[in-house]
């Protein structure tokens, strides 16, 4: 009988000169990169850039795990890898937990002063957590006067408590940075037990919190769904450390935090089932299935009168119907197909596993688990499903964490101990955690320039408590979506210019950021403004917000909503000047908001609407933006303008996909429009000025 030769791991220096070449090669694919944007089969510049600077960072990344993990198999790494005990993990875990629920609340907290949280989402749930405070049944004014709103999202009770005794909607962002950073505690255990080492439980907890998907969750806005995060991790934890019971128990808290949570309970019973060979997790399956089903064909269609994918269904170019949905490979190839490939799609998975040194892809089976919310975001129509910026990535998190540990495992069992593979996994997943960190999270140090203006150049809004000011608490509010989130802890709340006519105030931004539809319209806002002018007493007015109540109609208005006060003398008869201008920003990328202060000077006296034309252009070529608009949102048509007097307004434009990089130049054209309201075309006597010159940024 021949005997079989037992398997060997690599050499130690085989496998560290692997490494090494890996992190050359990736170090030199995203160094070239850079130059092959404009070749990618993009639509727009935007896009392709976008794509290769995305691309970039995550090579980056990459080659920044690839090249710890072959220094940690060197020599002179021991010098430099200190030994850990369990007492200091657990004291270093702690101090990150609090450092983190500290720095994440005080981000949320200039996100939120800074009018950057909405009626949609901190609102709606502050205003359901209100009422829970109160002991009522909550009803969502937002969403069809429903009780519960448009989710199942019991686990609000938890926050109400906390909510009663700190009464404020900014509560709930620092609940769920409390929340989100307690995840670290169940991810170091699962790190400790799988890795065996203090070293390994830490280094997990690190990359939990240093997880870009995680930090942008804990950022956008509040969601009850960031609650799943910390029960799934906790799930697991249990579920490897043998306590198979506790396991299902923080599993099943799932269907109290949203209902597709249900799914991913059930998910977890399968894989408690199948790979933990424990009969108990069928049980959960069982009930989680039979939850979900409960909440989605009878519940949630009970409170909104409606059937659930009726208004829900994202994924409505595969199927109407959740049969169809599920056989849409087989029913619709094509369609199926085609979206999950679609670059962005991809470039989604490559974010989400990238700053884990791609470890989870050595666990599918745990990945399995996560099933239902990852086909939910890659085959969605909603864009912020696939983006790892949104609250979507909740449970995934979770479900990536626990595949990182089981695959960090597998990979120091494939490397062999004799390679030092401890310190290489650990090596390779913190250094991928801090790239990924300084590449593209949400954090102060970060290359992505969506991040830094979303949560750290963002620029709070004084006026807003003079505005809360005049706000009774007991008052029914319609709100511009920015601006409802702070008034939320109240049982009516609209999002105008819903219930604008039946409401006791209404809150509106005149500068500009105010939200009609889905999208900024100035041209349906317009003529909601007037009217408001013309029905409503104005009870304040600053920086740019605008509080209207019940009353006779204030005559001094458009005085105060314009700035208006004495100025220079007019030279000569005409129409309005332009004194100033200011742009907010002289660096900006497409889809950004370019937002411009201007001050004008009335002209002599005389009949019309002061119109202005305003333009985008590069140095050569048409212009990207080219538009003309009544001054001031029209408010002075059919109204005197003292001459010799200034007026105050801010306008904004979003720069479009299709602008190249490059200088390009704003310009303004004012006149006074004798026979169009609409201002229709600036007169040929009307000259254009340059206010700024800015640089439109590749993404």
């Amino acid at each position: 009988m021949t005997a079989v030769a037992p398997s060997r791991s690599p050499r130690p220096s085989a496998a560290g000169a692997w490494f090494a070449w890996c992190a050359v090669g990736l170090g030199g694919a995203s160094l070239l990169i850079g130059g092959l944007g404009d070749w990618l089969p993009l639509r727009t510049p935007y896009a392709r850039h976008l794509a290769a600077g995305m691309l970039q960072l995550l090579l980056a990344t990459l080659a920044a795990a690839c090249l710890a993990l072959w220094w940690a198999g060197t020599a002179r790494a021991g010098r430099w890898i200190p030994a850990v005990t369990d007492r200091g993990a657990r004291l270093l875990t702690a101090a990150a937990v609090m450092a983190y629920a500290a720095g994440l609340t005080a981000l949320s907290l200039v996100r939120h002063r800074a009018l950057l949280t909405g009626v949609w989402d901190l609102g709606y749930y502050a205003q359901l957590a209100w009422q829970l405070a109160h002991l009522q049944i909550p009803r969502s004014s937002v969403w069809h006067d429903a009780p519960w709103g448009n989710h199942a999202t019991f686990i609000l009770a938890v926050v109400a408590p906390v909510l009663r005794l700190a009464p404020h909607p900014a509560t709930l962002l620092v609940v769920q940075s409390v929340v989100l950073a307690l995840g670290a505690v169940p991810a170091y255990i699962l790190g400790r037990r799988l890795g065996g080492t203090p070293r390994a439980g830490l280094a997990t907890a690190a990359a939990y919190l240093l997880y870009p998907p995680l930090q942008f969750a804990n950022l956008f806005d509040f969601h009850a769904d960031a609650f799943a995060t910390p029960l799934l991790l906790a799930a697991f934890a249990a579920l490897f450390a043998g306590r198979v019971g506790w396991a299902v128990g923080w599993a099943a808290l799932l269907v109290l935090v949203k209902e597709d949570m249900a799914l991913v309970a059930a998910c977890f019973g399968l894989y408690v089932t199948a790979a933990h060979r424990r009969p108990v997790g069928l049980a959960l399956t069982g009930g989680a299935t039979a939850a979900f089903g409960l909440l989605v064909w009878i519940v949630i269609p009970g409170w909104i009168q409606t059937p659930y994918l009726a208004l829900f269904n994202r994924w409505h170019h595969l199927g109407r119907t959740p049969v169809e949905l599920v056989l849409s490979p087989v029913l619709q190839p094509a369609a199926f197909f085609g979206t999950l490939l679609q670059p962005e799609r991809l470039g989604y998975l490559a974010l989400l596993v990238a700053p884990l040194a791609c470890l989870p892809l050595l666990a599918p089976d745990v990945l399995a688990v996560g099933i239902f919310p990852l086909a939910s975001n890659l085959l969605s129509s909603a864009e912020g499903q696939y983006t790892i910026r949104a609250h979507y990535t909740a449970a995934l998190t979770a479900v990536l964490i626990a595949a990182t540990a089981v695959g960090g495992r597998r990979a120091a069992a494939w490397l062999g101990r004799a390679d030092g593979a401890d310190n290489r996994i650990t090596a390779g997943l913190v250094a991928a955690a801090l790239a990924a960190s300084l590449s593209f999270s949400p954090m102060p140090w970060s290359r992505d320039a969506f991040a830094r203006k979303q949560f750290w150049t963002a620029a709070p809004r004084d006026g807003l408590s003079r505005i809360a000011a005049a706000v009774p608490r007991d008052a029914s509010v319609s709100a511009a979506n920015h601006l409802g989130a702070h008034f939320a802890l109240r049982k009516t709340l609209r999002l105008f210019p819903d219930g604008w006519e039946t409401a006791d105030i209404v809150l509106v931004d005149v500068s500009g950021r105010d939200y009609v539809g889905a999208m900024p319209d100035s041209d349906a806002f317009r003529p909601l403004l007037r009217t408001l002018v013309e029905t409503r007493r104005l009870l304040a007015v600053d920086d740019g917000l605008a509080a209207f109540g019940p009353g006779a109609p204030s005559p001094d208005a458009v005085a105060r909503l314009i700035g208006l006060q004495a100025g220079p003398a007019p030279a000569a008869a005409g129409g309005p000047s332009l004194i100033a201008a200011r742009v907010e920003s002289d660096a900006l990328a497409p889809r950004e908001t370019l937002r411009i202060r201007y001050a004008w000077a009335a002209g002599m006296e005389g009949p019309g609407v002061p119109c202005v034309a305003e333009t985008l252009a590069p140095a050569a070529g048409p212009p990207i933006v080219q538009r003309t608009r009544p001054m001031f949102h029209g408010l002075l048509a059919g109204r005197r303008w003292p001459a010799g007097t200034l007026g105050y307004e801010a306008a904004g434009v979003v720069v479009p996909d299709t602008a190249p990089p490059g200088l390009y130049t704003w310009s303004a054209t004012a006149w006074r429009d004798r026979d169009d309201a609409s201002c229709g075309r600036p007169g040929s006597d009307a000259t254009p000025l340059a206010v700024a010159q800015l640089r439109i940024r590749p993404w």
